[in-house]
């Protein structure tokens, strides 16, 4: 320390040696710290629980999806019936109701069946339940089996698919559907292959 001390100061302006000194002492103490490798993480291996999804038989049983009857009102879902029919013309866009012999046919009864109907105006015209004959109202709820629709007397009724034969009434257009062949929800009916069906009797 003291060789490299007066070998510093023989080339440095004497009123600076005070400042020579304290800094090789600094060095010094940095000379003695020993450089230690940061530990390594530990990895847990513990398998990661995952998020576990309600089941079907749960939501049920909670009523998530359940509509109370005295909730919904028919002049509510009036403009949710505007917003369907904007969607529904989209399948009619380039030409009318196509004929059975056309080529366009099959394409768009596919598209029919694959269709959302939340908010489409439906007239039972035909179920193997006489009570629900001739009921009219909006859809609110389209379940796997059944359609929730709304009056105009303000009632909600539960509408079987299976068992029925619905008329879609969107602006110029009608449609007569099926309910057996819309039995599923819609997300899944939607990615579904679909085969265009002869007309089934109830």
């Amino acid at each position: 320390m003291s060789a490299k001390l007066s070998y510093m100061t023989s080339f440095v302006n004497p009123a600076r040696h005070n400042e020579i000194q304290r800094s090789l002492s600094a060095a010094k103490v940095y000379e003695n710290l020993e450089y230690r490798k940061p530990a390594p993480k530990r990895v847990s291996t513990e398998p990661v629980k995952q998020k576990r999804k309600l089941s079907r038989r749960e939501v049920k049983e909670l009523g998530l999806y359940a509509l109370p009857s005295d909730t919904v009102q028919y002049k509510d879902a009036v403009p949710l019936h505007r917003l369907w029919c904007g969607y529904f013309s989209k399948f009619f866009q380039s030409q009318g109701m196509p004929e059975v012999t056309d080529n366009s046919y099959n394409m768009i009864v596919a598209s029919l069946l694959k269709a959302d109907y939340h908010g489409a105006k439906v007239t039972v015209v035909r179920s193997k339940q006489p009570s629900v004959v001739g009921v009219k109202g909006i859809v609110v709820l389209d379940t796997k089996g059944t359609f929730k629709i709304v009056s105009k007397d303000n009632r909600l009724r539960t509408i079987p698919k299976n068992d029925s034969v619905f008329e879609i009434q969107s602006k110029e257009n009608v449609v007569t559907l099926f309910g057996k062949h819309l039995n599923a929800r819609p997300a899944e009916r939607s990615v579904r292959k679909i085969k265009v069906f002869s007309l089934p009797d109830l």
